[in-house]
């Protein structure tokens, strides 16, 4: 067992061994064995401080380096003897392992690969005797060459050459390039310079790359120069020699506006647009451009016509305005009946009690712009009726005394005059004939009508006449077959006479007496009513096309003693009911009717509908504008007022909540979407500026968004040198700048305003 005390004879037999050495220390040791006990404990205790006396000491560190990768580094560590191995832990393992064939103080080795990668430390394990020990543990960082990618830039552009490192082109040095042609194939190195800790640099080169230069495309043409056009309409402008590359537009202010070969635009002034081709993402240059003519539509004519006509007569209808006036029968008619001033018209008959509504439309025409139609009615007035009388019946020769007439429908006084067949006007008569009633009315409306004379002869009647009757609506006639009769058989009525060898009649509505023409005979009276399509007023809530979303409404007007049949859709039966309301699909209407057994159709009209467009959307641009995305033409919401206002962009400082509708402008109606979103500002924007071109060959637009009292702009290259300066005065905003005595190159704009300073980066080309 050990003992777990020291005596003072083990103490000074320790320091003895310490002073005197290992030999002296032998002897001493032996002697005093005898005098304390425990000599098994002692000799234990000394050769314990023995093997402690025995280590190694390190007088020089190893030095942590940062160094480039394929260097030699060099690793030394002074000490006062052992045996050596040097030791390494990469970033992958775990612990340290020993280095073959690193048994020195020194180690050297080349950087880099697997085998000594950066971030790898290293250390030197000393060993002397039973003891181990270990130098500082040292970092060894590596710089790395630097990896370009192959390149691929547009004619005419500036090569993206970073500035943190140096550049060859073929073997020569350069520090920015412009990718001409020539420049094609061109081979690109860069090389990086890197601080050596603790001293000295290296330089370190990249990988090489082939510069690919991609020519630009030319300018599109165009085949029309000149597109005219009118306010709020949309119009196409149209480029030539971009296919299949993709066509950008661009508007007098160098805003772009578009893509496409054919751009669909809707403008209110005059303008000027110039297209490009846009081939692999390169753009080449702009056309000569395309003018556009906006005219305005001008402003519909006017009603000119009378108030009324009267039934029965041939009329025109007016419209001042101007020239080139066009007339159509409905509102959405897409064609024309006449472009004469007047529009004349074929008589048109009034059988109604009250006066007939006639209406047409009329536009004007001026620079392919055509205005809104005027709708040009009239009222036709009822067809002046005289009640008829009976037939006037004379035996022998005797003179007529003209009986009362009575006058319907008309506008008294009237005033009246007669004639007959007999050689004056009221007789004597030798035989039948006729009298013959005109009627002019205060408004110059007129009606004649025919009374039967009929002179009989003094004798028995001894032929009694009946009658068979057919209808044929087709052709609004009557078949009457008359019995009775062994002669020719007439038939009279209020203006002519009719005869049948066979008593076989084809005859038109109308009041008729049959008799035999051996005047033995009694008469027939039939009163045949008169075929021809019934007066069916259509009244409805639309004059031309609506939109989708809106109701309309279709409803029939008749005369009491006609027979309703229904509503036709594009030809097949729709509704019994005489009016319709709600959502009705788009076609053709008509009405059919019936009256003495026939069966009619009334005129047709058309329910023509036109989309409305999707609602808008409604996002912030920048820092002061909302942009809206619209198919139709945008209606601002401003607080809850409705603008005038139809640009897609808007600045919010004109309000605090905004919102919008869009609409799809017809010839004669406009149609709304619903509403976008809500955009609200709570707070106000900041100032920003824009400049353009970019890039620019020399001449630079500046815009600031808001008045000012005075703004500054200033130039600096990209190492902040202070270049040129200049002042926009007068609160223009807008300002062209000359920098065209300045190498192509980046450079820097810095506007201050208001005590507010904003940055932009242009470029600026050869």
């Amino acid at each position: 067992m050990i003992k777990t005390q020291t005596t003072p004879g083990e103490w000074f037999a320790f320091f003895i061994y310490l002073v005197l050495g290992n030999r002296f220390i032998r002897v001493v040791t032996l002697q005093f064995c005898s005098l304390f006990r425990g000599m098994k404990t002692l000799f234990f205790l000394f050769w314990t401080f023995f093997s402690f006396a025995q280590c190694a000491s390190i007088s020089t560190q190893p030095l942590a380096q940062t160094t480039c990768e394929g260097d030699s580094i060099r690793l030394f560590c002074a000490n006062s003897g052992g045996s050596f191995q040097w030791e390494k832990r990469r970033p992958s393992d775990t612990k340290f392992a020993s280095i073959t064939n690193a048994r020195a103080t020194r180690f050297s080795f080349l950087s880099g690969g697997a085998t000594y990668p950066s971030g790898t430390y290293y250390r030197l394990k000393i060993t002397l005797g039973k003891c181990i020990n270990y130098s500082d543990s040292v970092l060894v960082v590596l710089r790395k060459a630097p990896v370009i990618s192959a390149m691929t830039v547009c004619e005419k552009a500036l090569v993206p050459l970073s500035s943190s490192f140096s550049w060859t082109a073929n073997g020569l040095s350069v520090d920015s390039v412009i990718a001409a042609p020539s420049f094609n194939g061109t081979k690109l190195k860069a090389f990086a310079r890197f601080a050596r800790l603790p001293t000295g640099t290296c330089v370190l080169a990249s990988n090489e790359v082939i510069l690919s230069v991609t020519s630009l495309p030319v300018a599109p043409s165009h085949t029309v120069k000149l597109v005219k056009a009118c306010i709020g309409l949309p119009f196409s402008l149209n480029a030539t020699g971009c296919s299949p590359s993709v066509t950008f537009w661009y508007n007098a202010a160098g805003n772009k506006v578009g893509e496409g070969s054919r751009l669909s635009f809707i403008s209110t002034d005059s303008s000027f647009f110039r297209a490009s081709c846009v081939k692999s993402g390169c753009e080449g240059p702009v056309s000569a451009g395309v003018k556009t003519a906006i005219y305005p539509i001008p402003s519909p004519p006017l009603n000119t016509s009378p108030a009324f006509f009267c039934s029965g007569i041939s009329f025109s209808l007016q419209a001042s305005g101007g020239f080139n006036t066009i007339w159509y029968e409905t509102e959405s008619s897409k064609s024309s009946l006449s472009t004469a001033t007047a529009l004349s018209m074929k008589a048109i008959q009034n059988t109604r009690s009250e006066d007939s509504l006639f209406v047409r439309f009329a536009s004007v025409k001026i620079n392919d712009c055509e205005s809104a139609r005027t709708s040009i009615p009239i009222r036709i007035k009822p067809q002046l009726e005289i009640t008829p009388a009976a037939t006037l019946t004379l035996t022998g020769e005797k003179t007529l005394i003209p009986p009362m007439i009575q006058i319907r429908k008309g506008n008294p006084p009237f005033q009246i005059s007669y004639s007959s067949t007999a050689k004056s006007t009221f007789g004597p008569f030798s035989s039948s004939g006729f009298l013959f009633r005109n009627v002019i009315d205060s408004l110059g409306c007129s009606a004649k009508d025919t009374l039967l004379v009929s002179y009989v002869r003094n004798g028995p009647i001894i032929h009694h006449l009946s009658a068979h009757s057919e209808t044929n609506c087709l052709s609004n006639t009557y078949r009457i077959r008359i019995n009775g009769c062994p002669l020719k058989t007439s038939a009279l009525s209020s203006s002519k006479r009719f005869e049948s060898s066979t008593a076989d009649f084809i005859l038109p509505g109308d009041t008729y007496r049959f008799l035999c023409n051996d005047g033995e005979t009694d008469t027939l009276l039939l009163n045949l009513p008169i075929l021809k399509q019934p007066i069916a007023l259509i009244r409805k809530s639309f004059t031309g096309m609506i939109c989708d979303k809106d109701s309309a409404a279709i409803s029939l007007d008749i005369a009491s003693n006609l027979h309703f049949i229904g509503w036709e859709k594009d030809g097949h039966l729709f509704s019994v009911e005489k009016a319709m309301r709600g959502m009705l699909p788009a076609g053709e209407y008509g009405s059919v009717i019936e009256e003495n057994g026939c069966f009619y159709r009334s005129e047709k009209i058309i329910l023509e509908r036109r989309p409305n467009p999707p609602a808008p959307y409604l996002e912030k641009v920048g820092a002061y504008f909302l942009k809206v995305s619209s198919v139709g033409i945008p209606e601002w919401l401003i607080d809850q007022k409705r603008s005038s206002d139809t640009n897609s962009f808007r600045k919010i400082t004109v309000g605090r909540e905004f919102y919008v509708r869009a609409k799809y402008r017809y010839p004669t109606r406009e149609c709304f979407s619903n509403y976008s979103n809500v955009y609200y500002v709570d707070q106000p924007p900041s100032y920003e500026f824009a400049a353009y071109p970019n890039p620019n060959k020399g001449f630079l637009s500046i815009e600031i968004a808001y008045e000012t009292e005075q703004a500054i702009i200033q130039l600096y290259d990209l190492k902040g040198k202070l270049l040129d300066t200049s002042e926009i005065k007068n609160s223009s905003r807008k300002m062209i700048w000359d920098i065209s005595r300045f190498p192509a190159g980046t450079y820097v704009l810095k506007l201050i305003s208001d005590g507010i300073s904003q940055e932009k980066t242009i470029r600026k080309s050869l």
